[in-house]
C-alpha cells in the first residue's frame, strides 16, 4: 500500500495540489518537485484573437490550454460559440466551469481518440482550431488535416525548470523517494534533462505514468515504467500506484 511511501510529484507548481491531495488519501508523503513551467505564450497570433469565434470547431487538449486561451481571450463573448472538443473529463470541467458548452469528449482521453470520433463530423472545408502548447505533439493536428482546415493556436508555453535539478539529484541519489509520478511527456523529457550525466540509479524508485503517451515518452528515453492505468486521470494512476505496492508487500 501506499501508506507511508513518499512519493514525487513533478508536475507544474499551480496543478501539483490535485495529486498531492490525492496521495494523501491514501497515507502516501508527497514530495513536490515542479519540473516544469507553464506560462503564456510569449507571441500570440493577434489575428485569431479576433477571430477565434469564427471556425465551426475549437479543440482543447487540456486544462492549460482552456487556462490561457481564456487569459487571452478575456471577457469576449460572442453571440455564438463555434463546436467545441475536449480531451479528458478535466479538459471538459474546466470549459462547462465557464459555462462553454462541449460537444464533443472521446471515450479514450488520448488525440487519436479525438480524431477517430471526430471523423465523421469533419469534412475539407470545416475550420479547425486547435488550441494547445508549444511542445504538443503533431499527431492530432496530422490526422485532422487529413479531414478539414485545421489551424493551430499555440496559447501558452512549457520549459524545464532548471531550479528543481539539485533537489531532484539529491533525492535519487540519497534513495529519499519510493516512486515518481508523471503526468505529461514534457515532465519525462524534464526528468530525463535533468539526470542526464548525473550519477543516478532509478532501479529502487517505481515510475508511475498517467497514460500511455507518457509512459511510451518515459521507454523512449530509457525509463522503466511500472504503473500506467487503463483510465487516463490522476485518480486511477495513483489508485494503479497503491495497488501495485499492495502486491508488492
Amino acid at each position: 500500500m501506499l501508506k507511508g511511501k513518499r512519493v514525487l510529484v513533478t508536475r507544474e507548481k499551480a496543478q501539483a495540489k490535485a495529486l498531492s491531495q490525492t496521495l494523501e488519501r491514501y497515507g502516501a508523503i508527497p514530495i513536490e518537485l515542479p519540473l516544469i513551467r507553464i506560462g503564456r505564450a510569449k507571441q500570440v497570433d493577434q489575428h485569431l484573437l479576433h477571430e477565434w469565434h469564427t471556425f465551426d470547431w475549437i479543440i482543447f487538449t487540456s486544462q492549460n490550454g482552456v487556462k490561457y486561451f481564456f487569459e487571452l481571450i478575456g471577457e469576449i463573448n460572442p453571440p455564438t460559440w463555434p463546436k467545441v472538443a475536449a480531451v479528458g473529463e478535466k479538459t471538459a470541467k474546466a470549459l462547462q466551469k465557464r459555462n462553454v458548452v462541449v460537444d464533443l469528449i472521446p471515450n479514450d482521453f488520448v488525440a487519436e481518440s479525438l480524431a477517430e470520433t471526430l471523423q465523421p463530423l469533419l469534412s475539407t472545408d470545416t475550420r479547425v482550431l486547435l488550441v494547445k502548447g508549444n511542445l504538443a505533439r503533431d499527431t492530432l493536428r496530422e490526422q485532422l488535416s487529413n479531414m478539414a482546415d485545421v489551424t493551430d493556436w499555440v496559447v501558452y508555453e512549457t520549459t524545464y525548470n532548471e531550479e528543481a535539478k539539485p533537489q531532484l539529484i539529491h533525492f535519487l541519489q540519497q534513495r529519499m523517494i519510493d516512486a515518481i509520478t508523471f503526468t505529461s511527456s514534457s515532465t519525462v523529457h524534464s526528468f530525463a534533462q535533468a539526470i542526464a550525466g548525473e550519477n543516478v540509479d532509478l532501479s529502487f524508485v517505481t515510475i508511475a505514468c498517467i497514460g500511455p503517451i507518457t509512459k511510451q515518452t518515459a521507454l523512449d528515453l530509457g525509463i522503466s515504467v511500472h504503473v500506467c492505468p487503463h483510465t487516463y486521470t490522476i485518480d486511477a494512476m495513483i489508485e494503479e500506484l497503491n495497488q501495485y505496492f499492495t502486491r508488492g508487500e
